[in-house]
């Protein structure tokens, strides 16, 4: 079967978590969290100004349609009475009010779109931030706990603060409506206001109780369904080659169509919900229309009341009766901006968890000279990098790599990869990773990286800044050759490194043709679908000794590449970098290092120079 496009278990199809959430107080405490950030960051004096004049407009725009309903009283007064002079005065009033009105409303609808666009840049700028801050992406996918983290910034983001906005507007102009047509119905039937509030709060009680927690779910479950099978496509076009190799298209439909048949599902429960829900909203909207003209047709008859005084009732009636009504009327709008709600909030909980056990695991300090084995014991103690059990694993900074008493462990911490590893390696010296597939070679040299974190003991090794790291499978970012080669510090290196340069590195890595078949330095590509496996290889090795670190990190980075072209890279490697650490299968790279590490399937190790390995002639 197809894999799930998230480790979660919740995120897949016909395994997705049944938990619900309502209407409720933790729920507000959340909206007022996600959306009061905005309002309290750098950006607050502008974020401030821009909702206080979304703010004015309302209020300018309410007050404009209680100027409209005496307008329409005085209009339909002047026609009941046959006063042409009235019906003329009425007439250039509406004029004058349109005119006012039409750029009014239109600047409201602006500023309104302002503000949720400066709001959304401001929220989407913070989230990538902590996102791409301590490698919070790599974690969080390795944890499996929060499904589609690409969906709550792109997509859930815009969404949010659209509804927020319009909520924020919503609320504010139905109280002012409120407050200002309360006035003029009150004048007229006091009776009216107090059937209105009555018939407003039974409303909002019965669709937040019957249909509150149903629909909410069910739009949040959309949400992620509509991730999962955008996901699921974007992993054909990701891997089009290895599925049209197996001929796996018919596998990939059908796994793709079981994605949207549990999507169309979920459609189609929650279009029946809200086809309910608009049946009881219509109802409950159209049943009172009648009721102003009811109250006040008496008094018109016996001559209390003019005859625009009733339209005006009528209009005044249903001003309050919307705005008391919003959550009854909008509770679409509503129930979208709680699943909105969820994930994001879902999303800072989890960024905010991973920087602050990041806190913990910084580098402290540098150590000027490689600690030996011996001399553990006066390592000055930094600081912890978290681990929720059975252990931390200590991080020192300083030259080459040192390791001791390491214990790594699999992502929940319920199998021992490896077992109290110790080792030394110096400037000059390398290491090569051997072992069965699963053992843990790559969970290793990810620890070293900083990567893994499960599991405990001391690892003593190079900055972020001195070390490079080859996987198996090369990243190829978007952008021109020039910018594959200089990834990741394409902005730090444009400067210091010549178009002759570059060109001499593609030549020693056997690419030197490669800029004369894609058009130049500067030709953009899809570089993983123009370049081979082994093509991106040698790229990779490029990218390596163009940015010379201290030391390098090898996960099989040339198993694509055949033995003469890997005995060539390792050779240069052997020359220019000052010490690296490899995970291979063949033993040809055995002579490419000064020493060998073999892990088993059960955690035990053995650590050998080559000379002691030659010696007691040990297996691959």
């Amino acid at each position: 079967m197809a894999q799930f496009p998230s480790k979660s278990q919740s995120s897949m199809p016909g395994a997705r978590s049944k938990s619900k959430f309502t209407p409720s107080w933790p729920l507000l405490c959340k909206m007022w969290r996600v959306g009061s950030m905005y309002f309290k960051s750098g950006c607050k004096y502008r974020a401030c100004f821009l909702l206080g004049l979304v703010l004015i407009l309302c209020a300018l725009c309410a007050g404009m349609l209680v100027l409209l309903s005496y307008v329409q009283r005085d209009f339909s007064t002047a026609l009941s009475k046959k006063d042409q002079e009235g019906f003329h005065r009425a007439i250039w009033m509406f004029i004058l009010m349109v005119v006012v009105a039409t750029p009014l409303f239109a600047f409201y609808e602006y500023m309104q779109g302002l503000l949720a666009l400066e709001w959304r840049i401001w929220l989407t700028d913070f989230l990538l931030g902590d996102y791409f801050t301590n490698r919070a992406y790599f974690d969080l996918k390795m944890d499996g706990k929060l499904d589609n983290p690409d969906q709550r910034i792109c997509e859930d983001i815009s969404n949010f603060v659209a509804n927020a906005v319009g909520i924020i507007t919503l609320i504010s102009g139905k109280i002012l409506k409120i407050f200002a047509f309360t006035g003029v119905l009150w004048s007229i039937a006091p009776e009216l206001v107090f059937f209105l509030f009555f018939y407003s709060a039974f409303g909002t009680f019965f669709t937040v109780r019957i249909f509150g927690a149903k629909v909410m779910h069910l739009k949040f479950q959309g949400l992620q369904m509509e991730a999962d099978f955008r996901y699921s496509l974007v992993r054909i076009r990701d891997n089009a080659e290895s599925i049209a190799f197996y001929s796996g298209e018919k596998h990939e439909a059908s796994a793709i169509q079981g994605f949207f048949s549990i999507l169309v599902g979920n459609t189609r429960e929650l279009l029946i919900w809200c086809r309910h829900l608009a049946l009881f909203s219509n109802l409950y909207e159209y049943a009172v229309i009648i009721i102003p003209s009811l109250i006040i047709a008496p008094r018109y008859f016996s001559g209390e009341v003019e005859f625009g005084v009733i339209s005006q009732t009528g209009f005044a009636f249903k001003s309050i009766l919307t705005a008391l009504s919003m959550i009854v009327l909008k509770f679409e709008n509503f129930s979208g901006l709680a699943a909105q709600t969820e994930r994001l909030d879902g999303l800072l909980e989890a960024l905010l968890e991973h920087n602050h056990t990041q806190l913990k695991s910084k580098y402290v300090e540098k150590l000027s000279s490689v600690v030996e084995l011996d001399n553990y014991d006066d390592i000055s103690v930094g600081l912890l990098r978290d681990a929720e059990s059975p252990g931390f694993i200590e991080r020192k900074v300083g030259a080459g790599l040192v390791v001791k008493n390491l214990n790594l462990y699999t992502p929940n911490l319920q199998t021992m990869l490896i077992k109290n590893l110790n080792l030394n390696l110096g400037t000059g010296e390398s290491v090569l990773i051997m072992g069965a597939s699963g053992c843990g070679k790559s969970s290793f040299l990810r620890a070293v990286a900083g990567l893994w974190n499960r599991g405990e003991g001391l690892i003593q090794g190079p900055m972020q800044e001195e070390a490079f790291f080859l996987p198996q499978k090369p990243y190829m970012p978007l952008g021109s050759l020039r910018e594959q080669l200089l990834f990741p510090c394409a902005e730090m290196k444009v400067g210091t490194l010549d178009e002759e340069k570059l060109l001499r590195q593609l030549e020693e890595v056997a690419l030197g043709d490669l800029p004369s078949k894609v058009g130049g330095l500067d030709a953009v590509c899809d570089w993983g679908g123009v370049l081979s496996s082994g093509e991106q290889q040698r790229l990779a090795f490029a990218r390596l000794f163009l940015h010379e670190p201290s030391v390098a990190f090898l996960d099989e980075a040339t198993s694509a590449l055949d033995i003469d072209t890997e005995a060539m890279l390792y050779s240069m490697l052997e020359k220019r970098i000052p010490c690296y650490i490899s995970v291979g299968h063949r033993s040809s790279l055995k002579k490419f290092h000064t020493h060998v590490l073999k892990v088993d399937s059960c955690g035990q190790w053995m650590f050998y120079s080559k000379k002691q390995h030659e010696s007691l002639q040990l297996q691959p």
